[in-house]
């Protein structure tokens, strides 16, 4: 199993719903739009739950700060949408770096063979 950092998985996440729980206990549920490096998110269609589950809000757009985000609830299709991605970056690595294993074989062996023509090897003199 290949593994999947948090942030890689919310980025392959936008664009989709999410439901962010704050530390302070509110609810946020909308559409993921953006998210940066502090995990800070821009939510759109926002339908706002308070703590206690009594009063609701919707809101057009919002942005939560990382630092306040209790936990993120994704659609389980974000996660087979970032294991995909991570597989195919593992593969692409993996081709990449056979390709370069592939060219320095054969600058190896071009040098091996420049070196035979222009500069025969000298047999070793026997002592007297």
């Amino acid at each position: 199993m290949i593994n999947i950092f948090p942030l890689s998985l919310l980025l392959t996440a936008k664009g989709s719903d999410a439901v962010i729980e704050v530390k302070a206990g509110d609810t946020y549920d909308g559409k993921l739009e953006q998210l940066d490096k502090f995990m800070n998110v821009k939510l759109t269609n926002v339908k706002h739950t308070s703590k206690d589950g009594n009063q609701f809000h919707g809101i057009k757009e919002l942005l939560i700060k990382g630092n306040s985000i209790k936990y993120f609830r994704l659609n389980p299709d974000a996660e087979k949408k970032a294991q995909e991605e991570a597989e195919i970056y593992e593969q692409q690595q993996q081709q990449k770096q056979q390709k370069q294993n592939e060219q320095k074989q054969q600058r190896k062996t071009q040098n091996q063979k420049s070196r035979g023509k222009s500069y025969p090897q000298k047999q070793p003199q026997q002592r007297r």
